[in-house]
């Protein structure tokens, strides 16, 4: 999944395949943790990883920048903004 995000940031565009592909791992990632899936928590989930500095730094390691990105991108696979 990370390296999924990480060549989707490279490639720059949030709605492009890659990035909406990094978006459904992310979203396989959380059903093996979550019950319910529901694009809205996933979509709060996303916004907190750029609000909170402690889940930003851990995806800015990635790439600087991955955090937003991600988020980005999410808006875009949950249709929520």
């Amino acid at each position: 999944m990370n390296e999924a995000i990480k060549l989707a940031f490279e490639n720059g565009d949030p709605a492009s395949e890659l990035a909406q592909k990094a978006c459904e791992l992310h979203k396989q990632w959380l059903l093996n943790y979550w019950n319910d899936y529901s694009k809205e928590a996933h979509m709060a989930l996303t916004q907190m990883y750029v609000d909170d500095e402690r889940f930003k730094a851990y995806y800015d390691k990635i790439k600087l920048g991955c955090a937003v990105f991600l988020r980005d991108a999410m808006r875009i696979y949950t249709g929520i903004k």
